[in-house]
Formats: structure tokens, C-alpha cells, sequence
């Protein structure tokens, strides 16, 4: 591998915002590629985001967000170009012509408007790989429907199989379906650029993000056709039992245990010191484990609710059964696991010094010879002049007369983020 990274070379052009789009071309990015997020002083919801320090936006709020630097403006190169004026568009349509990969996560019809679909660019590049990451999709009678994360949740199925036992549906996680999304922008753009090494030629990648979730339910849907209905379980399993969590010792702390066979069933008795309820010939089988799970979650917890969630899952390990200390966002920062396994990486924005070191969670794999952390967060527009000057062509003047004229920017409109 060489310092740059294995995508050396591929240069990307994004129209992106908020979480799914910049989390998958940030994967890129990490990677060595040459991706340049194109923003606007009209669109700032990322820069805008949070988390700031002390939960205060300060003074130059746009660098500040914790959101940004992780994924975001992570490692890439922000060009501040507002493309739907004439001038911005035929900046634009100069930089496909050198570029390899051009994404957006507009609605579907918007890069149309704008003279940016698939088709109008191929005229400017013939080998262009183009990507689209949407709600829905670019065909089909849902392809203009309005979205976030958390419609697209219950769009594909997944909100109907979340939420406790016998209540109604709870959202499983706030960003689920936008970084299995990410992942899948990554996946996808990584095909697209093996086959044009291969081939020379370019293609067009339509992303959905209810198929990115109706794929994470197979079982369910493989069970429907069955006649099968699969009922909310909350923490719990189907059939598996004892799989919950449990009260330990202290305000809101919490352990999750999953018991599969009976030999881990044993080995849960021994570490919790074989008491006389736990030896009901009722729990002596994984049928009748999860036929009596409620009874058994009661018994568990009250002897859960007096040990320390860490000690006691260490503890548990230790005899073969499967358990995890309920971990807060704090204690994941300190945890020694992820320190030594260097999955944590602690960053400072060089365009935002005042807020100091903080700590970023990493990919989740290691490969020693490709770095992946945080190496730079673009400034709003800091490299205008150099995307402008060595991609498209212009003069020093020319970069001059734009941004005179609005048209390229290094400074959000407003003074301090909307609330």
C-alpha cells in the first residue's frame, strides 16, 4: 500500500447531506480516494448538527460538530458551489469530466432538473459511475415519496418486529438503516470502480434504503410465506430463553445474557450458585425454558439486581454463558478492550483547536497495512481555488469573479445554527 491509500487516484464528486450518503463515502475517503464533498451555504444540515462542546454552537459553529468530523467532512475535500445558478452548473459538469464517481442523495427527479442524471453526464464522461442513494428507489410508484431514517424503518418491516411483548412498535436504533445504507454505498462503489479498472466502463448504481432494510429481515419475510408470524419479543428470542436483560446492581445498569442449549443453561446455574428455583424440572429443556421465560426472567433478575454488571458478566463468561454489561456511550470511550484494540482514535479539528481532543469510534476491521482514522476535516469551501484551479480549469480570476458573485462560498450565510 502506498501512503495515499489503495484508491489513490479515483477522485469522487458528492451532492450529499446528513448520514447515509457521507457515511459510505467517507469509506472511500479513508481509503485514499479523492472525494469531494460539494456543498452549499443553502444546505448545511451536517455542519449544523451537533454535538458541540458543552452542547453550545460557539462562533465559526460550521467546523465544531462532532457529526462532521466523523463523518461528514472526514477526510475529504469541501468545494462550497451553489450549482443550481448557470455558472455553478457549468463549474460542475467541468469537474465530471474528471472525476471518476459522481453521488447524490437527492430526491428522485432533482439531478434531472439540475442537467445531472446519469444520462447527461455520460455525455461529459463516458466512463462515469454515478450513484443515487434515495428513500425508495429511482423507479417504482414510491419513487418520489418524502423520507427519513425512521419512516424507511417502518417502510421495511423492520419497526413491526421492535418493541416489547405484546406492545406496540419501538424504534430499534436512530441510525440503523443510515449506516447499513453507508455500508452498502461503500460496497457498491467499490464493485463499480473494479469492474471500470476491468473494463473501462462506468454504470449507474441506484441505492434504496427500504431494500438495504427489507434485506436485514429475511427470516421474516421467509416466514410469512409460511403462515409463520413472528411476534414482538422485545430483548427476547423465539426460542431461546433465558435471552434478556436483566437489573444489576446500581441506577439503570443493566446485562444481557442468552442462554442457547442446555449446556449453557448448566453452566448459568453453577455461576449463579444452583439455586432451588433454578432446578424446577420446568427449566430443564430449551422448550421449556422459553414456555416459562417470563417466570425465569423474574428469578434471574432478582439475583442479577445484585451484582455489579461488569464483575458479574466477566463472571458469567467464565462458565460458558454469553454476557454482555449494558455499556453507556461514557464507558465506551474508556473501555480497555477497544483502547488496545486501537479502535479508538482521538481527534482535533485543526479549523475548530478551541474545542480540543475528542475521542472517535474506528471502523470496525484492521487491516495493518491500510490506515483508517480521521486525517483531516475539510473548513466549509477550503479547497475552492484548488478543485477549481486544477479540476476545472479556471484562472485565478475566474475563481475571483465567483465568488463575487455567490456562486462559491468559505462562509455559511447565517451567523449561528438554526435551532
Amino acid at each position: 500500500m502506498t501512503e495515499t491509500g489503495i484508491l489513490d487516484g479515483i477522485r469522487v464528486l458528492t451532492l450529499e447531506q446528513v448520514h447515509a450518503l457521507p457515511w459510505g463515502t467517507a469509506f472511500l475517503a479513508d481509503l485514499g480516494a479523492q472525494v469531494i464533498r460539494v456543498e452549499s451555504v443553502d444546505h448545511m444540515q451536517d455542519r449544523r448538527s451537533g454535538p458541540f462542546p458543552d452542547g453550545r454552537a460557539g462562533e465559526e459553529w460550521w467546523n465544531e460538530g462532532g457529526n462532521l468530523a466523523y463523518f461528514g467532512a472526514r477526510n475529504k475535500q469541501s468545494l462550497c458551489l451553489e450549482t443550481v445558478h448557470p455558472k455553478g452548473k457549468e463549474v460542475f459538469l467541468k469537474l465530471v469530466k474528471n472525476c471518476d464517481v459522481v453521488t447524490d442523495n437527492f430526491r428522485p427527479g432533482t439531478m434531472r432538473r439540475l442537467g445531472f442524471d446519469h444520462e447527461s453526464l455520460v455525455q461529459v464522461n463516458p466512463s462515469i459511475i454515478t450513484l443515487s442513494c434515495t428513500a425508495y428507489g429511482h423507479t417504482g410508484p414510491w419513487r418520489a415519496a418524502g423520507s427519513r431514517a425512521r419512516t424507511v424503518d417502518a417502510a421495511c418491516g423492520l419497526s413491526y418486529l421492535t418493541g416489547y411483548e405484546g406492545g406496540p412498535s419501538a424504534r430499534a436504533s436512530s441510525n440503523y438503516m443510515d449506516h447499513s445504507v453507508g455500508n452498502n454505498v461503500a460496497y457498491a462503489l467499490l464493485l463499480a470502480i473494479y469492474h471500470r479498472r476491468r473494463t473501462g466502463e462506468g454504470m449507474r448504481i441506484d441505492m434504496s434504503m427500504q431494500e438495504t432494510g427489507v434485506s436485514a429481515i429475511g427470516p421474516a419475510i421467509l416466514e410469512a410465506q409460511r403462515g409463520i408470524s413472528r411476534p414482538r419479543l422485545g430483548c427476547g428470542h423465539v426460542w431461546k430463553a433465558p435471552h434478556n436483560v436483566y437489573p444489576c446492581r446500581g441506577e439503570d445498569r443493566w446485562i444481557a445474557i442468552a442462554v442457547s442449549n442446555d449446556d449453557e443453561w448448566r453452566g448459568l446455574r453453577k455461576a449463579i450458585g444452583e439455586p432451588d428455583w433454578a432446578a424446577a424440572p420446568r427449566y430443564d429443556t430449551v422448550l421449556g425454558r422459553q414456555q416459562n421465560r417470563a417466570d425465569l426472567d423474574v428469578q434471574l433478575g432478582r439475583w442479577t439486581a445484585t451484582q455489579e454488571a461488569q464483575t458479574l458478566a466477566h463472571h458469567l463468561q467464565q462458565h460458558g454463558v454469553a454476557a454482555g454489561a449494558v455499556l453507556t456511550a461514557e464507558e465506551l470511550i474508556c473501555n480497555d478492550h477497544l483502547r488496545q484494540r486501537g479502535y479508538l482514535q482521538e481527534f482535533s479539528n485543526e479549523h475548530a483547536p478551541w474545542v480540543g481532543p475528542r475521542v472517535f469510534a474506528g471502523r470496525p476491521f484492521r487491516i495493518q497495512e491500510i490506515p483508517l482514522e480521521i486525517r483531516h476535516v475539510a473548513d466549509l469551501g477550503e479547497h475552492n481555488a484548488q478543485i477549481l484551479r486544477e479540476l476545472a480549469g479556471l484562472s485565478g480570476e475566474e475563481i475571483e469573479s465567483l465568488a463575487g458573485e455567490g456562486i462559491i462560498s468559505n462562509r455559511p450565510k447565517a451567523t449561528e445554527p438554526a435551532p
